[in-house]
């Protein structure tokens, strides 16, 4: 069932291949079976409706020939959902970071290809790779340790071959904290667990390989952004330069005139902060990231971690920081 738009179809079989080599969905493009779509003329008029199949399940893809602000669109995939009884997928040429995020909201489906697919009917948020792009299939994000151990194997510190009690030593995690993390990495194919209880090891894939196969699981370490006016009241060994200060460490980007840090979330000292009103939500000089993993345990010289640092430009819509920052992972992940 289709209703032509211009170029549309070009965009429907870059979705296809997104779906199937990229993503490895099953999709297929349904046999047409001669039934028209009804819909109100103003749902209906200058867009592009494919019937499909996106693993084993009846969908239809949308390409719209106008973009409304993001909660009419969302309405829209909604309405024509409901009236024609099949779920819409609606397919993008590009997506900004408002309409996104409105659509991640109302649970509207959609598909840039190449860059992002939202399909929360699969249970999942997936999508390729680079900044901005995130993709999870069936779990949400690694957890902090399993994050903590893959960026600190692809910064330098290899764990291939190595047992996980020795592993554990070496961050403030359990053996069974470690075991579980191992077991999320091997999950995300990005290694293999072997030995029996007298000792399990890593075995890892190709350091170029990991990044592009862990994106998926790896998530911002950024929990809360916080602010002070006077820095000198966190003790100098929590926190480490982050953000734009960062940023202008590692790649060829401008510093910025403030102060910006990262500190732990669970820190006794930037929790009795925090209780006591010297860091707030809402405005201060100096920015004050709080983390969802210590800093302290990838961070070098009082600067955050590049690996960690990279995440935390994940959502950013500036080209210019996601292609110093991909150029800059690249480098690593081939040391």
């Amino acid at each position: 069932m289709r209703i032509m738009n211009n170029n549309g179809h070009k965009l429907i079989d870059r979705t296809a291949n997104y779906l199937r080599t990229v993503l490895g969905i099953g999709f297929e493009i349904a046999e047409d079976d001669g039934r028209k779509i009804r819909l109100p003329y103003y749902l209906k008029v200058g867009n592009l409706f494919v019937e499909c199949f996106v693993d084993r399940q009846k969908c239809i893809l949308m390409v719209a020939d106008e973009l409304p602000d993001g909660s009419t669109l969302a309405k829209r995939i909604d309405d024509i959902s409901k009236t024609i009884g099949i779920r819409v997928i609606l397919v993008l040429e590009n997506v900004d970071a408002v309409r996104r995020r409105v659509l991640i909201a109302n649970r509207t489906s959609f598909i840039v290809p190449g860059k992002q697919a939202y399909l929360p009917f699969m249970g999942a948020l997936l999508t390729e790779r680079g900044l901005a792009n995130v993709a999870v299939v069936g779990k949400q994000a690694f957890s902090p340790a399993a994050q903590v151990m893959l960026l600190s194997h692809l910064q330098g510190d290899s764990f291939e071959g190595r047992n996980i009690s020795e592993i554990a030593t070496q961050f403030p995690y359990s053996i069974k904290t470690v075991a579980g993390a191992a077991k999320e990495l091997e999950q995300a194919g990005v290694c293999t667990v072997e030995g029996d209880n007298s000792g399990k090891y890593l075995h890892l894939i190709a350091k170029e390989e990991i990044w592009d196969k862990a994106y998926a699981w790896l998530s911002s370490p950024i929990r809360e952004v916080m602010y002070c006016d006077e820095m000198v009241l966190i003790p100098e060994a929590l926190r480490f330069k982050t953000y734009d200060k960062a940023l202008a460490e590692y790649t060829f980007m401008a510093d910025f005139s403030g102060e910006a840090v990262a500190v732990y979330k669970n820190d006794d000292a930037v929790k009795k902060l925090r209780n006591n009103g010297v860091l707030n939500p809402v405005e201060g000089s100096c920015r004050v990231e709080l983390w969802k993993y210590n800093p302290a345990l990838l961070a070098k010289d009082g600067i955050v971690d590049a690996l960690s640092l990279a995440l935390c430009y994940k959502d950013s819509d500036d080209e210019r920081v996601k292609g110093e920052l991909n150029n800059l992972i690249k480098t690593i992940c081939k040391a």
